[in-house]
């Protein structure tokens, strides 16, 4: 009697390149969503501290002495080890005692708006 020979263990050279094909189109993906998710965290970081120099802004109108009046004034404020440039326009509103702020911030030197907030200040009188 005579023995068959066992098949050989182990995989065949075409499903280890099929197995390798889909690691590699997986670890692509993977590259990419780390990549998108950190440039995301970059620019909420970004919006958030240009949101805190808008309140910041406000506020300062807000306890300004004498109050403020309509206009617009702009300037420059240092947060976060960044310089931010900030925009305020303050209108009249229906009741004379009352103003309406604008505030826009944006980095030294970029276009991009990260933070553009409405408030209400007291008016001069």
């Amino acid at each position: 009697m005579t023995r068959r020979p066992r098949p050989a263990a182990g995989f065949s050279l075409m499903e280890v390149l099929v197995a390798l094909a889909v690691l590699a189109i997986a670890m692509a993906a993977l590259v990419k969503a780390a990549g998108g998710f950190s440039a995301n965290q970059a620019y909420l970081e970004n919006k958030t501290i240009a949101h805190w120099v808008a309140m910041n802004q406000l506020a300062a109108q807000r306890v300004a002495d004498p109050p403020p009046s309509a206009g617009s004034r702009q300037g420059e404020e240092e947060m976060a080890g960044r310089t931010w440039q900030w925009s305020l326009q303050l209108s009249r509103t229906a009741d004379s005692d009352v103003l309406r702020g604008v505030v826009e911030v944006r980095r030294e030197n970029d276009e991009t708006v990260y933070a553009r907030l409405t408030g209400y200040v007291a008016a001069l009188r």
